[in-house]
């Protein structure tokens, strides 16, 4: 008798094609013993890459002019009159918060100090664009790359007249060990005879 076999009715199921993911790369946190979101922390990054001193949520302002005392930047400039905020789109767009916000920013131009607001969405896409819109930061950084001495007196520029931050890690990869050579010896066992 011929083997016969019974074919299902319908189509058969296909495997799907594999999906691939772009992964995206994850932010490593630099500074992780300081207090901020990741969007302040990806600024503060930058900041530092670029050599740009910066006062990070200081709990007294020194503005004056009507400012509260209390009111604390995401980032101060204080050697441009720049108040820098990081805004996340969860918490700021709370209602009533843009409001709030609004005048805050209008008290503090008002004082003199310029006020920029970056949100969460353009730290993330964008950060190397913002910090080139702003004519005092890429000049700090074009000036780094040129090897000028900044703004003398104040502690954070590597090069600068105050403390340099990188001094001690230098130094310290400078004379660091090199990683011994493990060399391997091959021992040939004597057959007898």
């Amino acid at each position: 008798m011929p083997r016969t076999y019974v074919r299902r009715k319908g189509k058969r199921k296909r495997r799907a094609a594999p999906r691939w993911r772009i992964r995206k790369p994850v932010f490593q946190d630099l500074f992780p013993f300081i207090q901020g979101s990741v969007i302040e922390k990806k600024v503060m990054a930058e900041l530092v890459r670029r050599g740009i001193y910066f006062e990070h949520t200081t709990q007294m302002n020194r503005i004056g002019g009507g400012v509260p005392a209390g009111w604390e930047a995401d980032f101060s400039f204080p050697q441009y009159k720049i108040w820098l905020e990081v805004n996340g789109e969860h918490w700021h767009m709370l209602p009533g918060v843009p409001e709030a916000d609004a005048l805050r920013y209008a008290t503090i131009e008002a004082a003199g100090w310029r006020v920029l607001v970056w949100w969460e969405n353009d730290v993330d896409t964008r950060l190397q664009w913002l910090f080139d819109q702003v004519t005092e930061f890429t000049w700090v950084d074009h000036a780094m790359q040129e090897g000028y001495r900044l703004t003398p007196g104040l502690p954070f520029f590597e090069g600068g007249a105050g403390i340099d931050h990188l001094k001690g890690l230098r130094t310290a990869n400078r004379n660091r060990r090199k990683p011994v050579r493990l060399r391997y010896r091959v021992r040939r066992s004597r057959v007898r005879k």
